[in-house]
């Protein structure tokens, strides 16, 4: 293998590093960050304008005419693409290599070497990464062929002669949409048609301006009649996060929360700071560990077999560094005991290893997801309602660190901006896990009262066991007269959606996101006065429901 394939591949391979991060983040920032996506443009008008002064220079420096290449792309688009993850990262290495490789052969094989090149950007998650890298690697005349195969592809129409849809997604380098809204999302991916799934009796629809619910814009909405006491949908959790006491004791399952009976025993994973890890069985070791522990609180490799090429391998100093970012994030962690940051790192971890193929299957009691199977946990968060957050100073640089020492290049995928974005989204989000009653002896947070995180439970986020996040349950709206409440019968953080009276289809669904019980020796006034409190810390907004606007007037 020449010097120059040597010098490629191991750009690349550097490169590699970051392919998971960018794959996982580039679609999911493009839709939510402004800045963003003004960037994308701003490349693209870049891009644009070389293109532009490069043509004559085209004709000049090859002979291969518009038609020869328009014929050659078209060839391309019908050749069969890698589907698995391990398909793409195998087929770019091999396409690299051919084009080195006929490059060297001088200008009759500048086509077929352009388009070697051209077929390895196309399964490239960074086209434009990629395009740097071969500028300063592969000959100038054939970076010319691969930049006008480039704009033939960009502005072929219509797009469907290529076979892809029109969504922003129809070449290697085609930007995103500019200024792309959610609604427009939402019907560019005809996600409402797949998702909440069939299964699950409901449906979504926009809150009404005089609902008597608060929350979510979009409301669950009931697609049959159901009667009182009847379990409407059961739902396991996205992510979890066991409430830090229950943590150290060791009493309860780290992944379902299950309460682990000492008899029975437990299994374990230590952290890099020696915290230990309990779970109540093997498939919930398991899939913690695959889904985001050993990301984050381990020194296992974060990627794939099949990326782990020997000038990556981690030196004992990035080793070193890698766990000082972990046990400085565990202690930042365990200091004021908040579930939020964790939350979003495991968000984070999920999102990688789903990308790498790591996390296990339904059968590990996964999350809901639409009937389609084509939207990622990441799809369904960027959706969610959000409420203001602001976090301590120092957590977003932790945070950073702790990424950049596991996966470099995937630090520089969270701004501080989405970083208090995806905090907000948690925190309007979370559930509390509550078993029977709840516990009694949940240790009071150390935080301002503004500051303390708040879940919804209609038995109060004292009471609870831990924190959890839904994809169905999320959209449940606010009543202090709820029609219906969450229930973890099953003694672990799986969800059942219980009616609290007969229901009918159509009828749209709320539950209580805090206790609206009246307490003994509570007046109507103090009991309305309370749980207005707690909504307007936790979720920021003021109830409307029938029952507050009659103590209202009441009072």
């Amino acid at each position: 293998m020449s010097s120059r394939t040597n010098t490629v591949l191991t750009i690349a391979g550097i490169s590699l590093c970051g392919i998971i991060a960018y794959a996982v983040y580039f679609d999911y920032r493009r839709r939510t960050d402004p800045e963003f996506r003004k960037k994308i443009r701003k490349e693209k008008k870049r891009v644009d304008k070389s293109l532009a002064q490069s043509r004559e220079a085209l004709a000049a420096a090859t002979e291969v005419s518009e038609a020869e290449l328009r014929e050659a792309l078209k060839m391309i688009k019908t050749e069969p693409r890698p589907a698995s993850q391990s398909d793409r990262e195998n087929y770019f290495m091999s396409q690299v290599a051919m084009g080195e490789q006929l490059a060297a052969r001088g200008e009759p094989f500048h086509l077929p070497a352009a388009l070697s090149f051209y077929r390895a950007l196309s399964v490239y998650p960074s086209p434009p990464e990629l395009l740097s890298i071969y500028q300063k690697t592969v000959p100038d005349a054939i970076v010319k062929i691969i930049l006008a195969l480039v704009n033939l592809d960009v502005s072929s129409s219509p797009v469907q002669d290529l076979g892809i849809d029109d969504v922003g997604d129809a070449s290697p380098t085609r930007g995103p949409p500019s200024e792309t809204s959610s609604q427009e999302w939402d019907k560019i991916g005809a996600y409402e048609e797949v998702f909440p799934p069939k299964s699950t009796n409901v449906t979504l629809q926009t809150r009404p301006p005089n609902s008597e619910t608060s929350g979510p814009e979009k409301v669950l909405v009931l697609t049959k009649d159901v009667a009182a006491g009847e379990i409407i949908y059961k739902e396991y959790p996205m992510l979890t996060c066991l409430d830090y006491d229950l943590q150290l004791s060791g009493h309860y399952c780290t992944h379902c929360m299950r309460e682990i009976q000492p008899s029975l025993g437990s299994l374990s994973l230590l952290s890099s700071d020696s915290t230990k890890f309990a779970f109540c069985s093997k498939p919930c070791q398991v899939a913690s560990k695959s889904q985001w522990f050993s990301l984050l609180f381990t020194l296992d490799p974060p990627l794939p077999a099949v990326l782990e090429l020997s000038h990556l391998k981690p030196t004992p100093a990035a080793l070193e560094a890698r766990r000082a970012a972990q046990v400085q994030l565990l202690a930042y962690l365990n200091k004021d005991k908040r579930v939020g940051p964790l939350l979003m790192t495991k968000f984070i971890a999920r999102q990688l290893t789903a990308a790498n193929g790591k996390a296990p299957g339904k059968d590990a009691g996964d999350y809901t997801e639409a009937d389609s199977g084509e939207y990622q946990i990441e799809d369904h968060v960027e959706r969610w309602s959000s409420t203001p957050i602001e976090p301590p100073s120092e957590e977003y640089s932790l945070v950073v660190a702790l990424l950049k020492a596991t996966l470099p290049g995937l630090d520089a995928f969270i701004s501080e901006e989405s970083h208090v974005s995806l905090l907000g989204r948690i925190a309007f989000n979370g559930f509390g896990v509550c078993f029977g009653g709840g516990r009694d002896d949940r240790p009071p947070s150390t935080l301002r009262p503004e500051d303390a995180e708040l879940t919804r439970t209609p038995y109060g986020t004292t009471r609870q066991v831990g924190t959890a996040l839904y994809s169905v349950s999320t959209y449940l709206s606010h009543s202090c007269t709820p029609n219906a409440r969450p229930s973890f019968s099953s003694g672990t953080s799986e969800l059942h959606l219980i009616a609290n009276k007969d229901l009918k289809k159509g009828d749209a669904l709320s539950i209580a996101y805090v206790d609206v019980s009246q307490r003994p020796g509570e007046s109507v006034v103090e009991c309305r006065q309370r749980r207005r409190k707690e909504l307007a810390r936790g979720w920021k907004f003021a109830c409307q429901c029938s029952r507050c606007l009659k103590e209202a007037s009441e009072k």
